[in-house]
């Protein structure tokens, strides 16, 4: 059972999707126009939504680039219905974040078929403690939404600003914290930049920061911090965490990057509402950050699995390429994904994970002579110079055999099997970027 919600400001088109989808045993909650369907987000918190293109007060594609403008409703699944004469710029269309659009001229058998079917598919809200305590005040006017676009965009554009300065990650997390002070009152802000297998944390604040180690225990209270070599203190703490803080995770794609705890805020509503809103942002410049960290330590090695680091990868990816163009031989590109060594990690802790990860490493770097880095927390990519994709193929049949027959010990043998992937890719004069967006 789903929970849909309705925006259309047609009383006929409300009243028929609604008695459809509640047949089918969802529960519905109506909207009669853009504005009031915002607001009837944010108190419902539907799991699917299907909206009119063109309303008062709010269309449909501003309404989508709204919600969508939060990290935590990307997985809801939104389906916008066009009418007769109605068309949609291709750009908007591709950039709304509608998941489908449905024309409402199509005979009533079909629109039945393909509303029924799109709510039948892995839609959901993110359910989290955030989203639960999250609250949002009504919007009254068209001027509150605008007001509110604004302001996150304005905030967006601050942050980006600071992209030249990623060479100095502390005076970038400075600045943030700078930033904050403006929006909220609070007493300390934390940041915690986190890589594969490293995670470095920062405090800043007016007095006496907390310990480190309290901000550790914060942040091991929603992430498995065992799978972490080493935890970087670059701040001095002389006191205990507050209980009252609000704390947000932020990811690239599938991957941890980081966390962002701010410690008595006057209203932990407000800023948990601002910091979900700029999760993609901070995702860009997290991710940014360790990126330059790696380039310019020279860090090129994975710590867990003593394969390649990604940054380092992608530079010698480039190398492969030169190579392979100039002595006219194949290319491939294989992924080697462990799909549920997520859930092998919640359920066995992170110190297994990573002596999973280690011996699948070792499998790879004896069976794949020429490069292999680890490029997410589950991933490994390698490039196999000379090799077409039908023979990369072949030998990775191979490795996966061998992988599940090494990389577990005899004890998690009877209790865990490794549920593998792997994608192939051979070059076809691709750009490293294509390739990077391809594969990776």
């Amino acid at each position: 059972m789903k929970k849909v919600l309705v925006i259309d400001d047609s009383d006929v088109w409300r009243n028929y999707l609604k008695n459809l989808i509640e047949l089918h045993d969802n529960t519905v909650e109506v909207a009669k126009d853009g504005l009031d369907g915002i607001n009837k987000f944010f108190t419902f918190l539907p799991d699917v939504v299907i909206v009119d293109y063109v309303m008062p007060k709010l269309n449909g594609i501003h309404f989508t680039r709204f919600i969508r403008s939060f990290q935590a409703f990307r997985d809801v699944g939104i389906l916008m219905l066009t009418g007769v004469d109605e068309t949609i710029n291709p750009f908007w269309a591709k950039k709304s974040g509608a998941n489908a659009f449905l024309k409402k001229t199509i005979s009533q058998d079909e629109i039945e078929k393909v509303i029924l079917n799109f709510i039948e598919q892995p839609y959901s809200i993110e359910w989290s403690r955030e989203i639960y305590k999250m609250r949002i005040e009504p919007f009254g006017e068209l001027v509150d939404i605008l007001e509110e676009s604004l302001k996150h965009s304005t905030i967006i554009q601050e942050i980006l600003e600071l992209t030249p300065y990623v060479f100095d990650e502390e005076l970038v997390l400075k600045k943030i914290y700078e930033l904050f002070s403006e929006l909220f009152q609070f007493d300390s802000c934390y940041f915690a930049i986190s890589s594969l297998s490293t995670l470095r944390v920062y405090g800043f604040g007016k007095e006496q920061l907390a310990f480190p180690e309290d901000l550790k225990e914060v942040i091991a209270k929603i992430s498995d911090v065992t799978s972490y070599i080493n935890f970087e203190e670059n701040f001095v703490g002389t006191r205990r965490l507050k209980c009252e803080y609000v704390i947000e995770t932020v990811y690239f794609k599938e991957d941890l990057v980081g966390f962002i705890v701010v410690e008595r805020p006057t209203t932990p509503e407000l800023v948990q509402r601002t910091l979900l809103s700029l999760s993609d942002t901070f995702s860009t410049l997290f991710n940014l950050l360790s990126d330059y960290r790696n380039l310019s330590r020279n860090r090129d090695i994975d710590e867990v699995t003593g394969t390649y680091n990604r940054t380092y990868l992608r530079s010698k990816i480039s190398y492969a390429m030169n190579f392979a163009q100039r002595n006219s031989i194949p290319l491939s590109f294989a992924k080697l994904r462990i799909d549920n060594l997520r859930e092998i990690s919640l359920r066995r802790g992170g110190i297994v994970a990573n002596e999973i990860l280690k011996n699948v490493a070792k499998q790879l770097m004896i069976r794949v002579q020429d490069l292999v880095g680890r490029i997410a927390f589950n991933e490994f990519f390698c490039v196999l110079i000379g090799s077409s994709a039908q023979k990369s193929e072949a030998l990775f049949e191979e490795i996966k055999k061998d992988i599940n027959e090494t990389a577990l010990t005899l004890e998690l043998k009877n209790e865990i099997k490794l549920d593998i992937s792997v994608t192939i890719a051979e070059w076809n004069g691709e750009t490293l970027g294509e390739i990077v967006e391809k594969v990776f």
